[in-house]
């Protein structure tokens, strides 16, 4: 296995929370302390003074209006208070100056991905002209401030204060140092004995209080939700260790009995780790981090699925620092490829203030591993299918999930990529190459970090256990994966790029044949009303409309017994989410 260049990325990055900086719970009693934070890329330092007020949730008066992408509308409420934001939808630096300007005196946000603790928020487009102290704390931590905020007022302190002294117990987890499975999102085709796809749950954890751990005990639980269904624990196992884990340090890997999906069924496996030992923990808010993985009908992916929008899930975008050409790599195996074909991709894109006139493009490359070494050489890598897409020059947002159909690229026919057979391995690049910062999509959730070193561990480390690799140079349009690279601090992250795998084997068409009926839908793509026509050439006794969203879940279904051979339908998509 050769070696994976790591590079320093600003916007994404860990660092260690500086010597006399902290976030302080004042009130109520029962929150009283120091808490988990990272101080912002931008504003105020917070070494130089201190800000204590009670906190309050930003209200921009948008579908979600925690999150503070607009101008707040509580500005009476926020004056002079220190302002709480969800992370999502906009960069921090937006964010925070939209605080500012409505009159907050520091802003704290609130991560979003449970068990992923905190990170340094980078600048943005605007961030530069925040002057306000800004952090951000744990997901965990932002919860606890929510409940509290149910019943009464919480006031914090943010700056130059004496950090309390440590717990005397208190181990943490998070999503750094928990194994995740193979695959985020697979498709149930691709699993067809046991064996074929297994987690092997386990983790280890961080000793953050001043005395030895002894005893460390995990559990891991697993939650299988079809779809439409309620969730059933699948499965439950615990483990320990009996090293006692010294302060400031990790314990031992603990590895639980391997999960194996197959015969379950499709849908959504949400795993949870809880960790604990001998003494009483006194800060429990961080024993437990989560992920889960799905097994879907078509949509492929290292990310996990995003159950609000049956999407890849995108947690953090990530870009070329500085701006300039960028290609994020996904290195897929489809081991039961033949009679498939890679459909379409689906991506995430955002660029400030607009994505107006900004070109992407993703491509399919076809990997042969010619001297078995499970490493990608650059003579192994070809181009296979290209896709393409430039924004219109009135578009307005800055952000959007992108889904293309794979052209060939010899043709430039909407073909897709036909699977010639089984056991092929595929690398999916989406790709920016102009001079802006152009950002992508992924999922800082499932963390693949532990997962790697785990690989390597025994000696099974590839190029496909990755779950990303980032490319800035290529050769004649072929990237250079032989300098590839990951981030320090975020080498575990994963692309949330997904492919849509079409199943050629099964289709309408073929069931009843073209000599049965033509279809004609219009427009193509919509956002209001879909029409459908048919010319009915052979006598049915019903037509069956079924629509289904992205994984092949069907959301809508109608039948028509009254057919006539020439049939016209219309369909209202308009209140159907964003991708369906």
């Amino acid at each position: 296995m050769r070696t994976i260049f790591t590079l320093l990325f600003a916007f994404l990055c860990l660092s260690v929370t500086l010597s006399g900086q902290a976030v302080i719970i004042n009130s109520p009693a029962e929150l009283e302390g120091g808490y988990d934070f990272e101080a912002a890329g931008f504003g105020r330092t917070i070494t130089d003074s201190v800000w204590t007020a009670d906190a309050i949730f930003v209200d921009d008066g948008s579908a979600n209006p925690t999150q503070g992408c607009n101008a707040p509308i509580n500005g009476a409420e926020l004056a002079g208070k220190i302002a709480l934001i969800d992370r999502g939808s906009c960069e921090f630096g937006l964010k925070c100056l939209n605080a500012e300007q409505g009159g907050a005196i520091a802003a704290i946000v609130i991560n979003n991905a449970p068990g992923n603790g905190a990170i340094v928020m980078g600048a943005g487009a605007v961030g530069g002209q925040v002057t306000i102290p800004s952090v951000m704390v744990p997901y965990e931590v932002g919860q606890l401030i929510r409940g509290a905020l149910v019943t009464g007022p919480v006031n914090i302190s943010i700056g130059n204060l004496t950090p309390p002294p440590p717990p005397n117990n208190d181990l943490a987890l998070g999503n750094t140092n928990v194994l995740v499975a193979p695959l985020g999102i697979i498709p149930s085709s691709q699993i067809k004995a046991a064996g074929e796809f297994v987690f092997t749950p386990g983790a280890r954890a961080l000793n953050r209080g001043v005395n030895a751990a002894p005893n460390m005990v995990l559990n891991a639980t697993i939650n299988h939700t079809p779809v439409g269904g309620s969730p059933t624990e699948v499965y439950n196992e615990t483990g320990s260790i009996t090293v006692e884990t010294l302060p400031d340090s990790t314990s031992e890997l603990i590895l639980l009995p391997p999960y194996d999906p197959f015969g379950t069924g499709d849908g959504r496996y949400a795993y949870t780790y809880t960790v604990s030992m001998d003494s009483t923990d006194e800060v429990d808010f961080n024993n437990q981090a989560s992920s889960s993985f799905t097994i879907s009908e078509k949509l492929y992916s290292k990310a996990s699925l995003d159950p609000a929008t049956g999407n890849p899930r995108v947690i953090a975008t990530t870009n070329a620092a500085g701006g300039g050409a960028i290609e994020f790599l996904t290195i897929l195996n489809i081991p039961h490829g033949f009679g498939f074909e890679i459909d379409s991709v689906l991506f995430e894109v955002r660029h400030t203030p607009t994505l107006a006139n900004i070109p992407v493009e993703a491509y399919v490359y076809e990997w042969n591993d010619l001297n078995q070494d499970s490493s990608m050489n650059n003579d192994e890598i070809s181009i296979v299918a290209i896709a393409t897409y430039t924004f219109p020059e009135d578009y307005t947002g800055d952000r959007t999930l992108v889904r293309l159909p794979f052209l060939d690229f010899i043709t430039f026919e909407e073909t897709g990529v036909v699977i010639p057979e089984d056991n092929k391995d595929y690398i999916i690049g989406v790709r920016y190459s102009g001079a802006e910062e152009v950002s992508f999509g992924f999922d800082s959730s499932n963390d693949y970090a532990l997962y790697l070193e785990w690989r390597a561990s025994i000696g099974a480390l590839t190029d496909r256990d990755y779950g990303f690799l980032g490319i800035n140079a290529w050769n004649d349009l072929v990237p250079d994966v032989e300098a590839a690279f990951t981030w320090t601090g975020n080498l575990g992250f994963c692309s949330s790029t997904g492919i849509i795998l079409k199943d050629l084997t099964i289709g309408t068409e073929e069931v009843v044949g073209p000599e049965a009926f033509e279809v004609k839908m219009f427009p193509n793509p919509t956002s209001d009303i879909l029409q459908v026509n048919l010319n009915i050439k052979q006598q049915t006794s019903f037509v069956e409309y079924l629509i289904t969203d992205m994984t092949g879940r069907q959301i809508f279904s109608t039948r028509d017994t009254d057919v006539f051979e020439t049939e016209q339908a219309a369909f209202n998509v308009s209140r159907l989410p964003a991708g369906k």
